[in-house]
């Protein structure tokens, strides 16, 4: 399968991912789509697009690319590839914080929470803010430095939010204290 093709035709609606997704998975080029990811700008995002709707039939093939998919979070900076990036992040932290069999090297989990707090501090998108607490929040439980400053944050900022932002950082208070 030639994935830079397939990507070239796919839009962002859900059969056109969920058609793709079949593909990958028939054809299992799902490292093809990883390196497409990880090399192309052209056609990054869509390929994570694609990534994040194949994780959600496919988590446990997306887990053994969970270095590279943090490698590539840091060079986005569309607000779609953020978006689609954050949610990888919950999908995959969750996994860990879950299973004591799955575990990050430190250096891959330190560089999500850098891109993470970079999503949360700077100008990002509600959603992203969303998606990038939560991942941050999960990664508390790897990284002990990283709920004190989360909370402290939180407490500072949740009255400034959008609805969503007030009602997942208040969600997240409440587990931090």
């Amino acid at each position: 399968m030639n994935i830079k093709a397939e990507l070239e035709h796919m839009t962002l609606s859900v059969e056109s991912r969920s058609a793709l997704c079949k593909k990958i998975a028939i054809d299992n080029s799902l490292f093809q789509l990883i390196q497409v990811i990880q090399y192309s700008n052209k056609y990054r995002p869509k390929g994570i697009a694609l990534l994040e709707f194949y994780s959600r039939n496919h988590l446990a093939e997306i887990l053994n690319f969970s270095e590279e998919i943090i490698e590539v979070s840091t060079k986005i900076s569309s607000e779609t590839e953020k978006r689609y990036i954050s949610k990888l992040f919950v999908k995959i932290f969750e996994f860990q914080y879950l299973n004591n069999d799955f575990s990050l090297p430190q250096q891959y989990l330190e560089s999500a929470c850098e891109v993470s707090f970079d999503w949360l501090l700077g100008n990002s998108k509600t959603v992203t803010k969303i998606f990038a607490m939560q991942a941050l929040f999960l990664l508390g439980f790897e990284i002990d430095w990283i709920h004190p400053e989360l909370k402290a944050y939180l407490e500072q900022h949740l009255h400034q939010g959008s609805a969503g932002f007030k009602s997942c950082g208040a969600k997240i208070l409440k587990k931090l204290k």
